[in-house]
């Protein structure tokens, strides 16, 4: 798992402060769908802003970069 720049509660900012970012609802998400469902491989996590491509882990592990808990 390859996580963007962290950000929302217990991180170091509120909101996302340079790309790639990732809330950390969706962070912890992707992490257990890559337990329960995903094939061993590398997966980028960070939201859906075109720096770095997740396609693949929306394809294999059904990842949606707005979860919020």
């Amino acid at each position: 798992m390859r996580y963007g720049l962290l950000y929302g509660p217990g991180a170091w900012h509120d909101a996302p402060v340079r790309t790639p970012a990732l809330h950390v609802d969706a962070a912890a998400h992707a992490a257990l769908l890559a337990v329960m469902r995903g094939p061993a491989g590398i997966y980028n996590i960070a939201e859906d802003d075109g720096v770095v491509c997740i396609d693949k882990a929306r394809a294999e592990l059904g990842f949606n970069p707005g979860f919020r808990l």
